[in-house]
């Protein structure tokens, strides 16, 4: 943070540049079993299978293997040694965000990350090509998916070249989600004041906080005292 906060121009980027240099003199944070079934397969699940006392484990084992059985050659399961390997995958699981921004500061692109729900039946991604309403939706140069397996909330990265304007990628890309896809954007992480919430959602937050001292200015809504428009 003190870093961050010198006095010059650039210097909230110094610790991302740096990160992104050093990065490939570090050894990967996956061990290596994880990282060769990463590059040879589309999609990756991680699991935590728990027992209650009831073969709740034994029985989610068995049903595994069934379905390995019946897809064979398109599944592969990769089981953890012990806590190191543990630690590793869960590590994985919450640093990819941060980790986007030192790749973006590093590769000299800008970006922005999304959450959105899609309905339970939908499998594919918003194609984000074309143009959305009045928006030339540009071409991501890059773009990380992941989502909660079973509730089909997604999360995505995107990265753009300079001079690309990521507000309007973002909002093209709600607009397709919603109209095209049947989603909804933002969905777990919420609106917070950036987009405007629906109007019966609106309606809903000012009748739980009608003097609006919770969260003023959120989904769209006045900052004011009482949703003052002066």
């Amino acid at each position: 943070l003190k870093i961050e906060a010198m006095p010059f121009d650039g210097a909230e980027l110094i610790c991302d540049k740096l990160l992104h240099t050093f990065n490939v003199m570090c050894p990967a944070i996956l061990p290596k079993k994880f990282m060769k079934v990463g590059k040879s397969m589309d999609h990756h699940v991680a699991m935590t299978v728990g027992e209650f006392g009831e073969g709740e484990k034994a029985r989610l084992l068995l049903r595994m293997k069934k379905f390995v059985a019946e897809n064979e050659g398109k599944i592969e399961i990769v089981e953890c040694d012990g806590s190191s390997d543990e630690m590793s995958l869960t590590a994985f699981r919450f640093v990819a965000a941060p980790a986007f921004r030192t790749w973006c500061v590093g590769e000299d692109v800008q970006g922005f990350s999304v959450d959105y729900a899609l309905p339970k039946n939908a499998g594919e991604a918003p194609p984000l090509l074309g143009k959305v309403g009045e928006i030339d939706q540009p071409v991501p140069l890059k773009r990380m998916r992941y989502s909660h397996f079973g509730c089909n909330v997604v999360h995505e990265d995107l990265a753009y070249a300079l001079g690309v304007d990521t507000h309007a990628a973002k909002l093209a890309l709600k607009k397709e989600v919603e109209k095209d896809c049947g989603g909804k954007l933002p969905a777990e992480h919420g609106h917070g004041t950036e987009y405007s919430a629906p109007k019966e959602t609106q309606k809903r937050w000012m009748n739980m906080d009608p003097l609006n001292i919770m969260n003023p200015g959120i989904g769209g809504l006045s900052s004011k005292y009482k949703y003052s428009s002066k």
